[in-house]
């Protein structure tokens, strides 16, 4: 187990890094993008078509994050109710089924990804984030439940 928490910390920081990378270069594009045009009247379109990208980076890599630190969206209003071994239970239940989903969505997002790049080249190596989080949720979902 203690190697499996050294593991967690370690993508913590690399999933903090890369979250504050790609923000910090979707708002220095932007903002570019921006200055550009009101300055100079020149837009550069291919910063419109890679900032929805980047925000999809940013949104999936924090959800990671949340989904570490418990702070995801859940509903537990009626488990602070319950007995002690009810709540350990339903979190060995939400794990698994969790677990479930992910694998399965982390097997379908990689033939995505492969249409993507099939369809559009590199410009579809966007959507490689999608099998990223998937695993990284899969192996979230087995970390909470090695600690119950």
């Amino acid at each position: 187990m203690r190697w499996i928490n050294k593991f967690n910390e370690i993508l913590v920081c690399v999933e903090r890094f890369l979250v504050l990378t790609v923000f910090s270069a979707l708002v220095l594009l932007v903002f570019f993008n921006i200055l550009s045009r009101n300055l100079f009247h020149v837009s550069f379109q291919i910063i419109l078509e890679i900032a929805p990208g980047l925000v999809l980076w940013v949104a999936l890599l924090g959800s990671t994050l949340a989904l570490n630190e418990s702070r995801h969206i859940k509903l537990d209003l009626l488990l602070r109710f319950t007995p002690e071994n009810v709540r350990v239970a339903a979190t060995i239940l939400t794990s698994v089924f969790g677990m479930l989903i992910m694998g399965i969505l982390f097997r379908v997002s990689l033939g995505f990804v492969k249409n993507e790049l099939a369809i559009f080249g590199a410009g579809g190596g966007f959507g490689f984030i999608f099998p990223v989080f998937f695993a990284i949720a899969f192996l979230r979902y087995g970390i909470r439940l090695l600690r119950k």
